[in-house]
């Protein structure tokens, strides 16, 4: 099954290319709108993993990790239109390592509230540090699955 998708994927791809160069001023118009339209994702969803990190880091916790979910469960999908198994793999660790971090957020915000300030700031330090290892493995799964062959 995975091989008809790749297959499947790959005919598309075929075809969206050659009418890019070589079809009818109509094909030729929606291979370009196509071409667009996923070069717009992808700008997209780099601005989306850049605006999150940027709240993260101004301690808007709770909703850049619960984005960053949503992205990891879009690049999931992704890795599975492609049958990526190794990025399916790594993908399944960071939302693992997402969840926990949410849990690390929920107890710095219980010490914030009993006046642990000086247990919550060291907390927070530990979380900024996890958040970017989350990040850079994120963008490094993205850079994969934007260069595999479709």
């Amino acid at each position: 099954m995975k091989s008809l998708l790749k297959l499947l994927v790959v005919v598309v791809i075929g075809v969206l290319v050659y009418n890019y160069f070589f079809g009818t001023q109509e094909e030729k118009e929606t291979s370009k709108e196509i071409f667009s339209n996923v070069r717009d994702l992808g700008k997209a969803t780099w601005g989306l993993l850049r605006s999150e990190k940027a709240k993260f880091d101004e301690g808007k916790y709770d909703e850049a990790v619960d984005k960053v979910g949503g992205l990891l469960r879009s690049l999931n999908g992704k890795a599975r239109d492609i049958g990526d198994d190794e990025s399916l793999r790594r993908l399944e660790d960071l939302e693992k390592r997402r969840m926990e971090l949410d849990k690390e957020i929920a107890e710095m915000d219980r010490l914030n509230e009993t006046g642990k300030t000086t247990a919550a700031k060291a907390k927070e330090t530990e979380i900024k540090k996890d958040w970017r290892t989350l990040m850079d493995a994120t963008e490094v799964i993205m850079n994969n699955l934007e260069k595999a062959p479709r």
